[in-house]
This record gives structure tokens, C-alpha cells and sequence, in this order.
């Protein structure tokens, strides 16, 4: 949707109400005393509530896209009249990014691409984990600074918003002359003016603007299109319904509205090529995580088996398995040692100082293995 601003407030006054404290100051706006705050137990529905039902945003706030994107209207104290685009990411911990647009403009919060850099607590994830700030406040915060700080507009990109900034210009200057004594202080005797509504806005279906459920706009002043229109022609824009439509779809403020509207409508429109122009891009990168999750998982559960096996062996020896293993050990060194001793005495093969050496190496074993296994049975 767009945003329009009807009600526009004088160069002495404020679009929202806020402290009374209107002078700069070299701290962040929103932030908490304490080093204790964090944002801990702050779930993204709360961030996101906090903002939508914001006593002085809320009038001003419409969602833009599916992905939780919003745009908050505001006007400064010198008179333009801005849009605050707040991108929410998943997760409650990461900051949310906040964008001017439709504008070049300079101001130390703002980067070249016109994104809030300058606003501590959403500069980094650490620093919006331990603001403990909600949503909300945050982008009361910074529409305030923007606000009674007002950025230095270079240009304004967007046709629409040009235009509407074209027709702010002549109703702050009328209501300017039209104040003749110095008003009282808006803050101080609690008297603001409210934010734009987004019920200004038009709603077009597919075959045609819906001119009967538009909430119209306070009534101006003066209509530049009927000073000139006699009563009759008056008459019979009354009594004709067609012809009364098309006499409003006519009026400035109307086209301007359609304008803005198409503006944005373009806008999702070429983000939305944009997005699908890198589908190819992104099924490629897709398959090729595809198959390195694949290797991973094989080279895991290899991993694990070797791991096992690993743990098998490190692991301290099982005292009984161990004398199990080292009593048939010692049989089978025996069984060795008499086997060559039958040899020597059937057959005679070799002298006595081989069989000797040969028949005391076998039974070596077999003691040494007797020796091993009766002190681990005593111990």
C-alpha cells in the first residue's frame, strides 16, 4: 500500500508527541538505564505487537510484505515527509534494519544506501540483545530523532512522493500565515497532532477504485475543483453516481494516491523479478548443499563407527575376560612345550642342546602366563 499525509503540522510543532525535551542530545533515543537489560524473554510476536500497537505509530503503521516488512509515515519538523521501511529478520535476536525510502538524503544516522546505521542499539546483534528494547520503542526512537533531526534531503526519487510532498507545501504554508498569534507549545499543554492514518489510503481491486469504502480525509478548507463549478453542475454530480465517481477519481489528491500506490505496486513488482531472475542461482547452490549434507552425513557415520571401535580399545580391559583369555593362553603354551617334547622323544630329530632350548622356551611362556594369572586372581 502507500502513504499518504493528510494532516500536516506546522514548522512549530510535531506530527507525533513527544518528550518536552526537543533539544539534541549526544545519547541514542529508546535506550535503558541499567547494564542488566536484555532482550531475553521478548518473543518476535511481542517485538512485532509492540510496534503495530504503538500509541502514537500505530496510525501510521501498514505491513508492505509477507516477510514482515512495514512502513511508518512520518513528517519533520522542516517540513518533508518521510517513510520509514522496518524489516524484522527471524530470530528475537537479531536487529531489525530500517530504511528511508524514496529519498537521498544525508544525516549522520544514515549510510549511503540510506539504511539507519546510527542508532545504537540496532548497530550489531550484541547491542539489540542488550538494549532490551522492543520493536516498538526502537522505531518510536528513531522516527523522533528523524524527526526533530530532520535529515538533509537532497533529492526525492520517487515521482509520487514527490508530488505529495508538492501538495504538503502549499497547506503548511497557508496554515502558517493562517497563525496570526504564537501558538501554545503542543507538548506542554498535552495538545498534539495525530500521525497520518492509513485508512487514507485507496484500495483498488481488480476492476475498479472502490470510491464507497475509502474512508475519506478531514474535509479541507476549500476545493479548488468546485470554485469555479456552478450550483447546477454541482447539483448534478449529486444526483448522479457515475458521474460523481468520476469527478473524484479526477482530484488531485485521488490521482496522487493511485500514483503512490502504483509506485509501490512496481516496486514489489521489480523486487519480485529480481528474486526469480536468481532462481537458477539458488536451485544450483541448493543441489550442491544437497550433496555436501549427503557426504557429511556418510562421513559422519563413518566417523562414529571409528570412534567406537576407537573407545573399544582405549577402554580399560574387563578383569575376568582377561583371566579367561590368559588361562586358555596358558594351556595352549603348554600344550606347546609337551608337543615338542613328544616330537624329540618319537623321532630324535635334532640334539639335546636344541630340543633343550626349544622345549625351556615354550615352557617359559607357559609359567610366565601362570605367574600373570595367579596374582591377578589374588588380587
Amino acid at each position: 500500500p502507500g502513504h499518504i499525509i493528510y494532516s500536516v503540522p506546522s514548522r512549530s510543532s510535531n506530527m507525533f508527541s513527544w518528550s518536552k525535551d526537543h533539544h539534541k542530545t549526544s545519547t541514542y533515543p529508546g535506550a535503558r538505564s541499567g547494564a542488566g537489560d536484555t532482550t531475553g524473554g521478548i518473543s518476535r510476536d511481542e517485538h512485532i505487537q509492540s510496534y503495530l500497537n504503538h500509541d502514537t505509530l500505530k496510525a501510521s503503521t501498514r505491513k508492505v510484505s509477507a516477510d514482515d516488512t512495514y512502513d511508518t509515515v512520518f513528517q519533520t519538523v522542516s517540513g518533508h515527509a518521510l517513510i520509514l521501511r522496518v524489516h524484522l529478520p527471524q530470530g528475537t535476536t537479531k536487529p531489525p534494519g530500517m530504511t528511508l525510502v524514496g529519498v537521498i538524503a544525508q544525516h549522520p544516522w544514515l549510510d549511503t544506501r540510506m539504511r539507519i546505521t546510527g542508532y545504537q542499539p540496532i548497530s550489531s546483534e550484541s547491542s539489540w540483545t542488550s538494549s532490551g528494547l522492543k520493536l516498538g520503542t526502537a522505531v518510536n526512537a528513531v522516527v523522533q530523532h528523524m524527526q526533530l533531526n530532520p535529515p538533509e534531503v537532497i533529492q526525492i526519487t520517487d515521482e509520487s512522493l514527490q508530488r505529495i510532498q508538492a501538495s504538503i507545501a502549499p497547506q503548511q504554508q497557508q496554515k502558517e500565515q493562517q497563525q496570526s498569534s504564537p501558538l501554545p507549545n503542543p507538548v506542554a499543554s498535552g495538545a498534539s497532532e495525530p500521525p497520518p492514518d492509513y485508512n487514507t489510503i485507496l484500495h483498488a481491486d481488480e476492476e475498479s477504485v472502490e470510491m464507497s469504502h475509502m474512508p475519506i480525509p478531514a474535509v479541507p478548507a476549500s476545493f479548488p475543483e468546485l470554485d469555479n463549478m456552478s450550483k447546477e453542475e454541482m447539483q448534478d454530480l449529486l444526483d448522479s453516481e457515475e458521474k460523481f465517481r468520476s469527478f473524484v477519481e479526477q482530484m488531485s489528491a485521488v490521482t496522487t494516491l493511485i500514483d503512490l500506490q502504483s509506485s509501490i505496486q512496481k516496486g514489489n513488482v521489480e523486487t519480485a523479478e529480481a528474486n526469480l531472475k536468481r532462481e537458477e542461482e539458488l536451485t544450483m547452490v541448493h543441489a550442491e548443499v544437497a550433496t555436501l549434507q549427503s557426504d557429511l552425513r556418510e562421513k559422519t557415520e563413518a566417523f562414529r563407527a571409528l570412534e567406537a571401535k576407537q573407545t573399544k580399545l582405549c577402554a580399560p580391559p574387563d578383569r575376568r575376560d582377561v583371566i579367561r583369555k590368559l588361562t586358555a593362553a596358558k594351556k595352549q603354551a603348554y600344550k606347546e612345550s609337551e608337543d615338542v617334547a613328544s616330537a624329540w622323544v618319537d623321532e630324535g630329530d635334532c640334539d639335546v642342546d636344541g630340543f633343550i632350548d626349544k622345549f625351556m622356551e615354550q615352557r617359559t611362556v607357559h609359567h610366565t602366563r601362570a605367574a600373570k594369572l595367579e596374582r591377578l586372581s589374588a588380587a
